[in-house]
C-alpha cells in the first residue's frame, strides 16, 4: 500500500497538515537566528515546503534529510528554479542516523515528520547536533484532551501512541531541552493545503488501478483519516515546539522511561511524513510551556489556549434568550440575533434538533451553531448560520464544536448537503469547499471561496443551481 499512498500525494501542496504561515510563525517564536547566515538542519523535509522558505526568507543555509528520493528530486529543482540551489544540500538518510559532527547545526527543523522515528528519539538524537545557543523547532501530533473519544483511541492506538502536551514538553525536558513555546497548528493547516487537495485526488484515484497495488485499501485508509478529523478533530492536534539545549544536557533515563510510545520505523522503508496512511498534525494561539512573559515578551499575545472541555447539545424552549445573548455580543448590531428569531418563527425554514449550543463547564452556554433549510434550484439543502461565540470563549474551540454537532445532527437526519457563506480560511477546517465546484451558486454578488459547501453524503445526488435563501436573510 506503500507506494499507492505515494501515488496520492505526489504533487500535492503538502503532505500533511501546515501551512508556510505556520512555518513563519514557529520562526518568529523561535527569535533571532544566530548568525548571518544560519545553518539549518530540515529533518525529515519531503518536498521542501520548510526548506524553502527557510532559505529564501531567513537566508538559512539549509541541510535537507529525507529517505524518499522523489521528495529530495522536487526539493532539488524547485531550489534551483527560485535561485536557491547554492543555499540547499539534499541527503537521502534517515533522520535518527544522521552523519553529522557534534554542532554543525544553528537551527534544527522537522515539521510533520518526527513520528517516524519518535518524538524523544528524534530530540536525543539530534541535540548533540546543535550549536551552542542552537534552536530546535518540531512539529508533533497530540492529544488535546484527556478523555479522546473511543473513535479516535481505536484510530490512532496501532498507528502512534499520541501524548498530551504535558507529557510532550516532559519528555523534551528529560531529553535536556527547555521549552520556549509551544504552538497548535490552526484547524485551517489540515484543510486547505491538505484534506481539501488530498479529497479531490481521492475522489478521481481508481482503486483497482491495476498499476498501483493496493490503491483500494490506500484510499480507504485516507477516508477514514479524514473523517475522523471531521467527526473528532478537537481530539487531537498537531503543535509545534521550540526548544532550546539546556546548559546541562539530563541524560537521565527514569524520567523519560514514564513516558512510553517513542516510536520506531523501518529506517529503509520511506514513510509518508504524515498520519496512519502513511503514518500522522487547531487554534492558532502561541502558548508558552514553563516561560513567563517577561522573560519571552514576544510571547504575550494570544495566549489563550484550546479549550476542548465543551459539552454540545440541542437548544431548547428555555435557551431563546442565551442564544439571543450570543448573538448579541458576538456581533456589532442585533441583526444576526433577530435573524434566529425569524428562522425560529419560519416553519419552512426551522429544523428542530439542528439549533445546536456547546457549554462550558458549568452549564453555561456559550456557542452557538444554527442550520435551517434553503434550496438549490428548488432541491432541499441546508445553509448554515448564523454561527456566533461569547467573546470570552471566541478561539477555544467552543465554536468549532457547535459546528460539529449540527454537521453531526445533520448527517444523521439524512441530509446531503450544506452551505455556508464565510470566512474562507475557517469553514474549509470543517470540509467546506468552494460551491462552485458543485456547479452552486449564489444570489448576490460574493467572492468564490467564501461561498462554501459541504456533501455530508457522498452517495446522496447533489443539485446544482442558484440558492434559495429563507426570507429571514432578506435576499
Amino acid at each position: 500500500m506503500t507506494e499507492a499512498l505515494f501515488a496520492l500525494h505526489r504533487g500535492l501542496p503538502r503532505q500533511g497538515p501546515g501551512s508556510d504561515a505556520t512555518t513563519r510563525r514557529l520562526l518568529e517564536l523561535a527569535g533571532p537566528l544566530p548568525g548571518r547566515r544560519p545553518r539549518v538542519l530540515d529533518a525529515g523535509c519531503g518536498p521542501g515546503r520548510a526548506a524553502l522558505l527557510l532559505a529564501e526568507e531567513a537566508g538559512a543555509r539549509v541541510t535537507a534529510v529525507d529517505v524518499h528520493q522523489p521528495f529530495l528530486d522536487e526539493l532539488t529543482a524547485a531550489a534551483a528554479d527560485r535561485g536557491l540551489g547554492e543555499r540547499i544540500t539534499v541527503l537521502n538518510r534517515s533522520m535518527d542516523r544522521l552523519p553529522f559532527p557534534d554542532h554543525s547545526f544553528d537551527v534544527i527543523w522537522s515539521e510533520g515528520a518526527v513520528h517516524t522515528v519518535g518524538f524523544e528519539t528524534a530530540l536525543r538524537s539530534w541535540r548533540r547536533l546543535l550549536a551552542p545557543g542552537g534552536v530546535l523547532v518540531v512539529t508533533e501530533i497530540e492529544w488535546t484532551t484527556s478523555d479522546p473519544s473511543p473513535q479516535t483511541r481505536a484510530f490512532w492506538g496501532p498507528v502512534y501512541p499520541l501524548r498530551t502536551s504535558a507529557a510532550n514538553a516532559d519528555a523534551a525536558r528529560a531529553a535536556g531541552y527547555w521549552v520556549d513555546a509551544h504552538w497548535p497548528l490552526p484547524e485551517s493547516d489540515w484543510w486547505n493545503e491538505y484534506y481539501t487537495p488530498l479529497s479531490e485526488r481521492i475522489a478521481r484515484a481508481d482503486p483497482a488501478d491495476p498499476a498501483r497495488p493496493g490503491m483500494g485499501q490506500a484510499l480507504a485508509a485516507v477516508r477514514a483519516e479524514i473523517t475522523l478529523r471531521r467527526h473528532h478533530g478537537s481530539d487531537y492536534d498537531y503543535a509545534g515546539y521550540v526548544l532550546h539545549p539546556t546548559a546541562t544536557p539530563s541524560d537521565t533515563t527514569s524520567r523519560a522511561a514514564s513516558h512510553t510510545g517513542t516510536g520506531t520505523a523501518d529506517f529503509e522503508t520511506p514513510t509518508l511524513r504524515h498520519t496512519p496512511t502513511g503514518a500522522p498534525a487547531p487554534g492558532a494561539t502561541a502558548t508558552p510551556v514553563g516561560t513567563t512573559a517577561a522573560t519571552h515578551p514576544h510571547l504575550l499575545t494570544n495566549r489563550k489556549t484550546m479549550t476542548t472541555s465543551w459539552t454540545t447539545r440541542p437548544e431548547t424552549a428555555a435557551d431563546v434568550d442565551a442564544i439571543r445573548e450570543i448573538n448579541t455580543a458576538a456581533f456589532p448590531t442585533g441583526l444576526e440575533a433577530g435573524i434566529v428569531d425569524a428562522l425560529r418563527a419560519d416553519p419552512a425554514a426551522w429544523i428542530d434538533g439542528l439549533s445546536l449550543l456547546a457549554e462550558a463547564p458549568d452549564g453555561t452556554p456559550v456557542a452557538h451553531a444554527l442550520l435551517t433549510r434553503c434550496h438549490v434550484d428548488g432541491a432541499p439543502a441546508l445553509t448554515l448560520g448564523p454561527c456566533a461565540v461569547l467573546p470570552s470563549a471566541q478561539r477555544t474551540g467552543a465554536g468549532s464544536a457547535a459546528i460539529r454537532a449540527g454537521l453531526d445532527a445533520a448527517r444523521a437526519r439524512g441530509e446531503g448537503l450544506v452551505l455556508v457563506l464565510g470566512h474562507p480560511e475557517y469553514y474549509p477546517r470543517f470540509g467546506f469547499t468552494p460551491a462552485s465546484r458543485f456547479g452552486i451558486r449564489a444570489p448576490f454578488e460574493v467572492p468564490d471561496e467564501a461561498m462554501m459547501a459541504l456533501a455530508l453524503d457522498p452517495a446522496h445526488p447533489i443539485p446544482t443551481g442558484t440558492i434559495e435563501y429563507p426570507a429571514a436573510f432578506g435576499v
